[in-house]
């Protein structure tokens, strides 16, 4: 919810369909209405509301009625029943924004006085704000005592400001002083969207944006990887501009549903080759689902329709160590993990798997120690099982990342554990839960 965490992707599109159950709207008028909702805080730009409103037109939630040269989006009835099931998140979306608007016009009042007697002074305090925001927004994870030292930095500004007198600095001096973070939010039609961190910093994960499409690719290949890990390759001449850039990314796969609609699955691509026009996929056998179901089945010669990713968080790597917990669901984005990192650097893996035959051979040039739980001798409490192994694990020194993705509440108590009991800075963190016990095709971003 704004105000406490990031807009994500899937935030951004509840909050689009709770702006067209009001009435159709194009594009444009989305980005008006999301900046006044928040009081000019937010405006989101076209780079990415208008690939948000390309997916939801592409699952179905939206329609899209060609205008001349626009097109007028509309809510459908599947979009409709998503945001009915989901209706609490977008009323607190919509909310978050309006406080935020709140307060953004107490912040307008209380500098009217400031920025309307001179513009060029305006221009000044407005960049100096956005500068604050960029750096604090840096810190956001930091310690008691970083948040301490902040505080201080914090209450004496305001003093100065308070006591100043009126005095200013000449304007070149201001000008010339510390350069102020920009970040570009938008790059050349087509290209990807970024959220860049400050150059030569270390340990800043960056995140893209890329435009998102449906494709239909072909089966070329079906292999058991072990016996509940079934291995798919896939091609299609519309995987040439694909892109992927985390190891942990998803793409969405489509599948009939019994009454005509597409049910969805997220599936991370565990390795694509744009020279070669082929996708990899790896399904986890476990439940008896539309993806089970149809990876069971596959065979070459078979269609399947994927959408996204709609982006990639960008793990760099230059940390000195790498934690990484799964089940079996968090396999594929490990394995690919393991295959991208750079030689030498050591990294340890706690994986929760059904029994010995499930384990896998990962090549990497990675120093890699490989932890491995069974539930046919350990039991089935991952949560539990998992942790007494991350306990054990003698971790070097420096700066680590550590990764989590298993059923949801055994990804939470794990990434409590990290952050509580090891301190591990949550900037330099990721928990996900890959799946929801006892509700089909959930996925939840912790």
């Amino acid at each position: 919810m704004p105000g406490s965490r990031k807009l994500s992707s899937a935030d951004l599109e509840l909050l689009l369909l709770a702006l067209l159950e009001r009435k159709p709207a194009h594009g444009y008028e989305l980005i008006r209405a999301v900046e006044e909702q928040s009081g000019g805080f937010y405006t989101p730009s076209p780079g990415v509301i208008y690939p948000a409103l390309t997916f939801l037109a592409e699952i179905g939630y939206a329609a899209a009625e060609p205008e001349g040269n626009r097109k007028l989006y509309r809510i459908t009835d599947s979009g409709r029943a998503h945001l009915d099931g989901h209706r609490g998140t977008a009323i607190a979306i919509l909310e978050g924004l309006r406080r935020i608007g709140g307060r953004m016009d107490q912040v307008r009042e209380a500098f009217a006085g400031v920025t309307d007697a001179d513009p060029e002074a305006s221009e000044e305090l407005h960049h100096a704000r956005h500068a604050l925001k960029s750096a604090l927004y840096g810190k956001r994870g930091c310690g008691a005592a970083e948040a301490r030292r902040l505080a201080a930095i914090l209450r004496r500004a305001t003093a100065d400001i308070l006591n100043s007198g009126g005095t200013t600095a000449p304007a070149d001096t201001a000008r010339t002083g510390a350069a102020t973070p920009t970040r570009p939010d938008r790059n050349h039609p087509g290209d990807p969207m970024i959220d860049t961190p400050a150059s030569g910093a270390r340990h800043q994960i960056g995140r893209m944006r890329f435009d998102t499409r449906r494709r239909s690719l072909t089966v070329t290949s079906v292999t058991h990887l072990t016996p509940k890990m079934l291995r798919v390759t896939l091609t299609s001449p519309e995987l040439a501009d694909f892109d992927s850039r985390g190891a942990d990314d998803h793409v969405k796969l489509f599948f009939p549903g019994p009454d005509g609609t597409s049910l969805m699955r997220d599936y991370t691509p565990r390795a694509f080759s744009q020279a070669n026009r082929t996708l990899t996929l790896d399904f986890a056998l476990h439940d008896a689902g539309p993806a089970t179901a149809w990876a069971m089945g596959a065979k070459p010669g078979d269609t399947l329709e994927i959408g996204g990713p709609r982006g990639s968080m960008i793990v760099p790597d230059d940390f000195d160590w790498y934690l990484l917990i799964a089940d079996e669901t968090g396999l594929p984005a490990i394995g690919r993990r393991l295959e991208e990192l750079r030689p030498g650097v050591p990294v340890f893996t706690a994986v929760a798997v059904d029994n010995d035959a499930e384990k896998q051979a990962i090549e990497t040039k990675a120093q890699w120690t490989a932890h491995w739980v069974t539930r046919d001798s350990q039991g089935d409490d991952d949560a539990a099982t998992l942790r007494r192994v991350v306990e054990d694990i003698q971790l070097p020194r420096g700066d680590g990342y550590v990764w989590i993705a298993a059923e949801a509440a055994v990804a939470k108590a794990l990434r409590a554990y990290v952050l509580e009991e090891r301190k591990h800075p949550a900037q330099w963190m990721r928990a996900s839960g890959y799946w929801l016990r006892g509700e089909a095709g959930a996925h939840e971003n912790l």
